[in-house]
């Protein structure tokens, strides 16, 4: 909150340019035993300023405000044989205010440069990305904005189609840092990328369960066209553990001559639990974002069609193919006006109650934005 006030005066006096958008959700959430109420009001501010051809200021104040269930119990989301008989494990939805981003970017003659809280996106998965030791997606909605991380970024132009990257997040030694280079180039009609990493990860313990400690990663990613389908791909594997773990995404897409847009995604996270051997930490783990899935095979599916100019279907369809959990998901999405949409999606649930995805049953979320 300081933050904003501060900046404000300095945004009084520059040459600001000032977009953003209205946002408002409702969510109905039915589990096996409870159901959930909530929504919220969100409103998005962005601030750019250009201070010259090689400067630039940007930045974006996020107001959200909760109505309905705030209060939630993260109980009801694990199936009763697992949750050890805990009695409870609540957290309530605050209502905020703070600085999403906010980042000066300068342009030199040979490398650019990114300071400050800034958005990082990295991979190219649509629903998994193994390469992203930064962010976490949600498979009901992998296209939704991701919070700013903080960071310096360091972008090296190396001739032709070929660029470095390096990204630091900085913690409170260098060592625990979280850091990552990648080589981009491109050849025909693929584009790729190789990585390496190093960050403080949870790793599996030398007996039973997880711990923490510096990991080394090695990865790469490729994304291109072959023929009349889309391919792409990314894995990250860690090197100085003694039980070595990675993930690996391919994905598929293909556009019907009727213009029927179909995708299809497999993840592999070895990281991830065996259906028989789940405890509650791995479902601890999982939700605080640790682990990018819960068990070690999942898969997403999608199906989109444009039934006029302005009215958009989708059916999507997820699952963890360890425990046989899938959920359902049909979406309309509608351009009432030219900066006005509303998205309808329902869910519905296929598996047994005490699987990953079995025991969330159904859902509906409504969710309407006006951009300015």
């Amino acid at each position: 909150m300081i933050r904003i006030i501060l900046l404000l005066p300095v945004l009084t006096f520059s040459q600001v340019d000032i977009f953003g958008y209205y946002e408002s959700e409702y969510d109905y959430l039915q589990l096996q035993n409870v159901n959930y109420n909530f929504g919220y009001n969100k409103l998005r501010l962005d601030l750019v300023s250009r201070l010259s051809g090689q400067v630039l200021i940007a930045g974006n104040i996020n107001f959200q405000l909760y109505h309905g269930k705030t209060e939630w119990d993260l109980i009801d989301f694990i199936p009763e044989s697992i949750s050890n008989n805990n009695a409870s494990l609540s957290f309530s939805l605050q209502d905020t205010l703070f600085l999403d981003n906010v980042y000066l970017r300068t342009s030199f003659s040979k490398f650019d440069i990114t300071i400050g809280r800034q958005p990082l996106s990295l991979g190219t998965g649509y629903a998994w990305n193994p390469l992203d030791i930064f962010n976490r997606k949600e498979l009901m909605d992998p296209t939704y904005e991701q919070p700013g991380i903080n960071a310096l970024r360091l972008e090296i132009p190396l001739g032709g189609r070929t660029h470095m990257d390096a990204i630091i997040t900085p913690d409170s030694t260098l060592e625990m840092s979280t850091k990552m280079v990648q080589i981009k180039t491109g050849f025909g009609s693929f584009d790729m990328s190789l990585n390496g990493a190093s960050q403080n990860h949870l790793i599996p313990g030398k007996g039973v369960g997880y711990t923490y400690d510096g990991v080394y990663f090695v990865g790469a990613s490729f994304v291109g066209e072959f023929g009349e389908f889309g391919l792409w791909g990314e894995t990250l594997s860690s090197l100085n553990v003694d039980d070595n773990f990675g993930e690996v995404v391919v994905g598929t897409d293909h556009t019907l001559d009727n213009g029927l847009y179909l995708m299809c995604e497999y993840l592999h996270n070895s990281l991830g639990v065996k259906k028989d051997d789940a405890l509650f930490d791995h479902y601890m783990y999982n939700y605080s974002g640790e682990t990018h899935s819960l068990m070690q095979n999942y898969i997403f599916a999608m199906g989109m069609y444009n039934l006029t100019d302005y009215i958009a279907s989708n059916m999507v369809v997820f699952g963890n193919l360890d425990d046989y959990s899938f959920i359902l998901a049909p979406q309309i999405d509608w351009d009432v006006f030219e900066d006005v949409s509303i998205g309808v999606w329902v869910s519905q649930s296929i598996g047994d109650e005490d699987t990953e995805f079995g025991i969330q049953d159904k859902a509906v979320r409504f969710r309407i934005r006006a951009y300015f």
